[in-house]
């Protein structure tokens, strides 16, 4: 596809818009046609990619446990996304392809609250229109040496120098103002198109786990492209609504002969905060686009439960610990107690306390009094024979 050249000096800010809006056309369009066509490369290697998810799914069914019914719709879903994204051009244009190159514009000019809408050629006629009113100005200049101001009391009458001379505040300012309009929406439209065109290469990577990732980054991509022009036509809408009343106001008292010398440092402050407003934007609907997931608060009373399971269980490791401790210390009392039975010398029948008691009361030996009524073996055998008492009072009568 031809695209429009690019020319000094006449409309340029609208060639140049309209020449980047037909690259990102011709990538998203052609590139994807390309890489979708049969015998690509692109198409070989979907090919080989389905053709592995296939017979890991038969491997599956055949040595492993049967699938059940919500993986094999799972499995067949996938499969039709990835042949949708791939293969089928109709489809995918009106899915994804229209959606993102053309639908931010639509809803921006339905949500606008300016007159870029009515202006000839629209958002890009208008934003061409404030161009060439920052290019007459800086032709006209403030007329700052004249001394006919609109207000002799006023800012305009009584400034008299500033931080950056008119030439160069609106010099600068027209840079800051092409700049920031062709970076911001050249950014978005040609990242568009080459996430466009490479769309039969990133579908396969949804087959397999190991590689999904990529196919949710290259979708998050995608979004952030969505809400990215939809943002900067939104705010180049606003800028337009502040710029273009106020380039006007400042060229009639130009033509009137009344000087501006404020309207440099104006203009290069507007134009520099809006390049700021457009790239923070971006900025900012990149961490909505690549957010993780929603933030939910805890459940409480699965809290409680939880901390309350907790405190049980260790409540009873504490009881089970001091449990243990108390069989512990009794098992090292018997063991201790075994340890003086078994050592040398010990006997369970040794009187230790006689033995070593000290002499009682009468300064006789304990020890010898136990000796003395010793009675063993032969030695302790009566010698006579045991008579009673009314057995020794007969013979004494007879």
């Amino acid at each position: 596809m031809a695209c429009p050249p690019i020319i000094t000096g006449d409309r340029f800010l609208e060639r140049t818009l309209t020449h980047l809006d037909c690259q990102a056309q011709t990538l998203g369009t052609w590139g994807y046609q390309s890489l979708g066509e049969p015998g690509s490369t692109a198409s070989l290697v979907m090919s080989a990619l389905l053709t592995i998810f296939i017979a890991l799914f038969g491997i599956r069914l055949l040595f492993g446990s049967g699938p059940g019914a919500r993986d094999v719709v799972y499995n067949v879903a996938k499969i039709g996304i990835v042949l949708t994204l791939a293969f089928s051009w109709p489809a995918y244009r009106v899915l994804v392809h229209d959606l993102v190159l053309y639908a931010p514009g639509e809803v921006a000019a339905s949500i606008a609250t300016s007159a870029a809408n009515d202006t000839p050629g629209g958002m890009v006629g208008a934003l061409q229109d404030t161009d060439n009113a920052i290019v007459n100005l800086t032709e006209i200049g403030t007329g700052r040496n004249i001394g006919q101001f609109v207000d002799e009391g006023g800012t305009g009458g009584s400034l008299q120098a500033s931080a950056m001379r008119d030439e160069n505040a609106l010099g600068w300012s027209r840079l800051i103002w092409l700049a920031g309009t062709i970076g911001v929406l050249g950014l978005l439209r040609i990242a568009a198109g080459l996430l466009l065109a490479i769309a039969p290469l990133m579908a396969g990577l949804l087959l397999f786990e190991a590689t999904r990732g990529l196919f949710a980054g290259w979708l998050r991509g995608l979004a952030l492209v969505l809400l990215g022009s939809l943002g900067t036509s939104v705010v180049l809408a606003a800028e337009l609504a502040v710029l273009r009343p106020w380039l006007a106001d400042a060229l009639r008292l130009r033509e009137l002969g009344y000087a501006t010398p404020s309207a440099p440092i104006e203009l290069f402050a507007m134009t520099l905060a809006f390049a700021l407003v457009q790239f923070g934007l971006i900025w900012l609907l990149g961490k909505i686009a690549f957010a993780r997931g929603w933030v939910s608060l805890p459940d409480l009373s699965g809290l409680r439960e939880q901390v309350a399971a907790q405190t049980k269980h260790e409540r009873e490791v504490t009881n089970q610990v001091v449990e243990r401790s108390r069989v512990q210390r009794m098992a090292d009392s018997l063991e201790a107690v075994v340890d003086r039975e078994r050592a040398p010398g010990a006997s369970r029948t040794a009187m230790r306390g006689l033995t070593h008691a000290p002499a009682n009361g009468t300064g006789r030996d304990v020890s010898s009094v136990a000796r003395s009524h010793d009675r063993l073996g032969q030695s302790g055998r009566r010698t006579s024979l045991r008579q009673g008492h009314s057995q020794t009072r007969r013979e004494a009568t007879r």
